[in-house]
């Protein structure tokens, strides 16, 4: 089935809580033990062949990586000791076609999980494309 929510307009290109909430508000009203996120330019050519092995992933972008993994490590850790953010871990595109556990979602993106989050000291520390970037 599918299931079709109108929300409230947002501008967060550089703002991430809006889309966070959405992507929560989701998780929660499709109750299904993963959610997959599409956007207008995704086109599904057929069923999941596999099914996922972890909380998250999507397309692999070679060569990328993130800073700030120490801090990410520090709050993920909280959840799951001894968490290691690894170069391959940050290759995966959480774009368009990606795949979210619903748990995850729940634990990470809740209004509580968010406000975990240090984000003067992200917006300091890190460019500004972290606040709208895949």
């Amino acid at each position: 089935g599918c299931t079709f929510r109108l929300c409230p307009p947002a501008n967060d290109r550089w703002h991430p809580w809006p889309f966070f909430r959405r992507l929560y508000d989701a998780a929660v009203s499709l109750g299904a033990e993963y959610v997959i996120m599409l956007e207008p330019d995704n086109t599904i050519h057929g069923p999941i062949k596999r099914p996922p092995k972890h909380d998250a992933g999507g397309l692999y972008v070679r060569d990328r990586s993130f800073g700030l993994g120490d801090y990410v490590e520090k709050l993920a850790s909280k959840r799951k000791p001894g968490f290691k953010w690894t170069r391959l871990s940050m290759q995966a595109g959480l774009a368009g076609g990606a795949y979210f556990r619903t748990e995850a979602i729940l634990d990470s993106f809740s209004d509580e999980g968010m406000m975990e989050i240090d984000w003067n000291f992200v917006a300091e520390k890190a460019s500004k494309e972290i606040f709208s970037s895949d």
